[in-house]
């Protein structure tokens, strides 16, 4: 919550200074200082409103925006005032947006990491996006009698610069995520651990990831308490290219990931990555245990 709060106070102390500028400058020619006479009418309290709102609305600036901006074409008055500020109104959002996504670059805290898988394997990804920030965790779970059912596990704690808001974050952060493609950058480390434990020769940077239409969310229930979490989930069929004649490639696994939102712009994320001769992926294809016992030591 840390980083959403420092940029919140960022973006608020730039309005501030706004203000502040404006007022010394009008009193230094010996006018009145009118507030409304910076960005129009209203425009300081807009500001600020929206702001507030990063901590409510779901997926934040990306809606905020685009409807505040709509509502001040719309009205009569508010075209007025765009014509008549035009030029430092664009300055002023894009200034404040710049601030806002650059808190993205304010380290994530610690991902959850459960007692009962050890310590990690790794504790970084170099192959991971520098932006927004992020830290990951990442185990090899290997069956004690030697069978096929090699899982890589990976516990991730990302930010998210564009909300503040708990409210449907984990789902915005994996609706960009499938946008965007993120997913295949972190991913590269996860393959090239499961091609360690299994026969198949696999390219970490020949594989596609193609989504399998599963509902979005899944009620897991928290091992020790039993109490049940609804969490946004995301399955995909992890397909090697260079295995098959196939565009589409040749399946060799799949993915999943289970995202939990928090307060101040990060989420909670767990992957797991399982080879296509896992029993799992026919029985247990949402990794119950596993994320079961995730949950438990958040």
């Amino acid at each position: 919550m840390l980083g959403g709060v420092i940029t919140t106070l960022l973006l608020l102390v730039a309005i501030v200074g706004l203000v502040l500028f404006n007022k010394k400058k009008s009193e230094s020619n010996g006018q009145d200082f009118d507030r409304n006479d910076i960005i129009g009418e209203y425009g300081i309290e807009t500001l600020v409103i929206c702001i507030l709102l990063l901590w409510i609305v779901p997926w934040g600036i990306l809606i905020i925006l685009p409807v505040i901006l709509l509502i001040s074409l719309v009205s009569p008055a508010g075209r007025v005032s765009w014509q008549q500020f035009t030029r430092l109104r664009i300055y002023v959002v894009i200034s404040l947006c710049m601030i806002l996504f650059a808190g993205g670059f304010v380290p994530a805290s610690e991902p959850i990491s459960p007692s009962e898988w050890g310590e990690p394997l790794l504790k970084e990804n170099p192959n991971a996006p520098i932006f927004p920030s992020g830290s990951q965790y990442t185990w090899v779970m290997i069956p004690s009698d030697g069978g096929l059912n090699v899982e890589v596990v990976q516990s991730m704690k990302l930010r998210l610069p564009h909300q503040f808001s708990q409210f449907g974050s984990a789902s915005t952060s994996l609706d960009l995520a499938d946008i965007f493609n993120m997913e295949q950058s972190r991913l590269k480390q996860a393959v090239e651990l499961l091609d360690e434990q299994i026969v198949l020769n696999l390219d970490s940077d020949e594989m596609n990831l193609v989504e399998i239409i599963a509902a979005d969310k899944h009620t897991y229930a928290a091992s020790g308490s039993g109490d049940e979490y609804n969490l946004d989930v995301r399955l995909y069929e992890l397909r090697s290219l260079t295995l098959s004649s196939d565009a589409d490639g040749f399946k060799v696994g799949e993915v999943l990931c289970a995202a939990s939102g928090t307060w101040g712009g990060e989420i909670d994320m767990l992957v797991v990555v399982r080879p296509i001769s896992h029993t799992g992926i026919q029985q247990d294809r949402f990794a119950e245990s596993l994320v079961s016992q995730w949950i438990s030591s958040k």
